[in-house]
């Protein structure tokens, strides 16, 4: 089973209910348009891994993936704000 390391010290995420727990849904207020498509960006790779752990979890991994990178893009294309989830 593979899993992502997770931004907090010394855990690692392998279970999409890990995802959830480890890792705010939002970048902080005051994040940079930059800050905040490279936190979409790294929330996209956590669920990408976790789906390939979680089998069980595989189709909602990828879709909060598929969500975290259209966040993401939409920032990278001169939207000023991501929709939240």
């Amino acid at each position: 089973m593979t899993a992502q390391k997770s931004q907090h010290v010394g855990e690692s995420v392998a279970t999409l209910q890990q995802a959830y727990s480890v890792r705010p849904a939002l970048p902080p207020a005051n994040a940079t348009v930059q800050q905040k498509r490279d936190f979409y960006r790294d929330r996209a790779a956590m669920f990408t891994s976790v789906a390939k752990a979680d089998r069980d979890h595989y189709h909602e991994a990828m879709a909060c993936a598929w969500i975290e990178n259209e966040n993401a893009d939409q920032l990278e294309h001169g939207g000023s704000s991501a929709k939240s989830r």
